[in-house]
């Protein structure tokens, strides 16, 4: 048991300190930001390993001019970078008494206009 935990807190440790580099990389490749700007987003992505990396990153890759998004070195992240892209029809305001009818005709209650 102790070498399974070993393993898990390794992995952990390494994943941690994947991103914390990646992060590091995404921030000083940008040379847009300013000393003050980048220097907070280091500290927070090492503060907090995890979730300050996961976040320095996607705002990284949201707000750089250099596609940081298509870099190699992010492929395992590539999921939590990408937004899912909604449907075509998902900005159209429904009428949802005609949708309603449309899916079952004759069972609302609705009287027709």
């Amino acid at each position: 048991m102790p070498t399974l935990a070993l393993v898990v807190t390794l992995t952990i440790v390494l994943i941690a300190i994947y991103l914390s580099v990646v992060a590091t990389i995404c921030v000083v490749r940008d040379r847009t930001l300013p000393v003050a700007t980048v220097t907070l987003r280091l500290i927070f992505s090492w503060l907090a390993p995890l979730l300050g990396a996961i976040l320095t990153i996607r705002v990284a890759t949201e707000e750089s001019t250099q596609a940081l998004s298509r870099r190699w070195w992010l492929w395992p992240l590539r999921p939590l970078l990408t937004d899912a892209a909604p449907e075509p029809g998902f900005a159209q305001v429904t009428d949802m008494a005609v949708d309603a009818e449309r899916i079952l005709p004759g069972h609302t209650l609705i009287p027709p206009p």
